[in-house]
């Protein structure tokens, strides 16, 4: 049998009168990946699956992935997705034969696989599903491979709910409660989370990472979502503040940049004296660190009203990500309307009470 690993999936490759048949089989043992090539080599001979719409979703998700999805910023996500919408819709469902009573059920298996003791959110059913699988695979069916009695689907109508994005921005009051209840090590780290918008794993700032003469940090790929590296320009005391601790920990020979004195402190230490920390400040809304996150690109679209220069400092990859942080707070509104009320009918200015007073 013509079947290999490839990444997580066994792929197969075969020729038939001329014609090469190469994709992944969607199964991470040989034996299943085996009986999916056989099916290939039967579909192949006999002729089914000419037209895109007779081809079953597995055949549909393997040439997605040959076209698309491996070529995505994202692919190691976009595999793991399209492994979960076969394992919930089925894999021999043809494609022109899925319509949305097929959808409504497959998202009931998805929200009732629990991960780690937890049901999924709406949000990642929807991700997983809908957003980055089933939808545009069935539109590329559709408008690229030309599939013919192909069913309208409403996708609105089939998602499920999701909240609103949250929206933080602390305030000077607790920023400060939570800064003096920390050490001074700690109390950097915590600075550069509310300045520069870094993930909690983004505090796994090695010695290497830190580029004082260009005044730039590296944040490596492996903690990004896309696995890309990013590069933030740093603050010119920030980035000295970064040299020393870089310096010092090299000369240790420590792993990441965090000591007090000659000793680590390990990233398990600094994540949990932070949290405790804004504990203590009485800050105990959920995911507090990541909050700083939101903080940082909220105060960076407000001094700036740019959203490039909030998405790059927030490195996301899409500008729809960084749309989210330009709500307008309570304080804001309030201004613009103070510098509005001159101009309302109501409001008296200077020179029309000096003539109010001649007269």
């Amino acid at each position: 049998m013509s079947v290999y690993r490839k990444g997580r999936f066994f792929h197969y490759d075969f020729v038939l009168k001329g014609r090469r048949y190469y994709g992944s089989t969607g199964q991470d043992t040989k034996r299943s990946a085996e009986a999916v090539e056989r099916q290939r080599r039967l579909e192949a001979a006999t002729g089914i699956g000419k037209d895109a719409g007779e081809m079953t979703l597995d055949m549909a998700a393997s040439r997605y992935w040959d076209e698309v999805g491996q070529d995505k910023r994202d692919a190691k996500t976009v595999e793991r997705r399209l492994a979960m919408m076969l394992a919930c819709v089925g894999p021999h469902k043809l494609l022109r034969e899925i319509d949305a009573p097929d959808i409504v059920e497959a998202i009931a298996k998805r929200r009732g696989l629990n991960h780690k003791g937890r049901r999924p959110s709406n949000t990642t059913v929807n991700r997983d599903l809908i957003d980055t699988t089933l939808r545009p695979l069935l539109n590329r069916a559709r408008k690229v491979w030309k599939a013919k009695g192909m069913p309208e689907i409403d996708w609105r109508s089939l998602r499920l709910s999701e909240p609103k994005p949250q929206h933080r921005e602390y305030s000077q009051r607790q920023m400060a409660a939570w800064k003096s209840a920390l050490d001074p090590v700690a109390r950097f780290a915590l600075h550069l989370l509310l300045t520069y918008g870094l993930r909690r794993s983004e505090l796994k700032i090695r010695p290497a990472d830190v580029d004082g003469e260009a005044k730039r940090l590296t944040i490596p790929g492996k903690y990004r979502k896309h696995d890309e590296a990013l590069l933030l320009p740093l603050r010119d005391e920030d980035a000295r503040i970064m040299a020393a601790m870089a310096s010092r920990a090299t000369a240790l020979k420590l792993e990441y940049i965090w000591h007090e004195g000659d000793q680590a402190i390990s990233f398990g230490s600094l994540d949990y004296r932070l949290r405790k920390a804004a504990k203590d400040a009485g800050l105990d809304m959920p995911r507090v660190i990541h909050g700083a996150r939101h903080h940082a690109g909220t105060t960076m679209l407000r001094k700036t009203g740019n959203l490039k220069l909030a998405q790059r400092l927030l490195g996301h990859a899409s500008i729809q990500s960084t749309v989210r942080y330009a709500n307008a707070s309570e304080d804001d509104l309030r201004a613009a309307l103070d510098g509005l009320s001159p101009n309302s009918p109501e409001a008296v200015t200077s020179k029309s009470r000096k003539k109010a007073r001649k007269q």
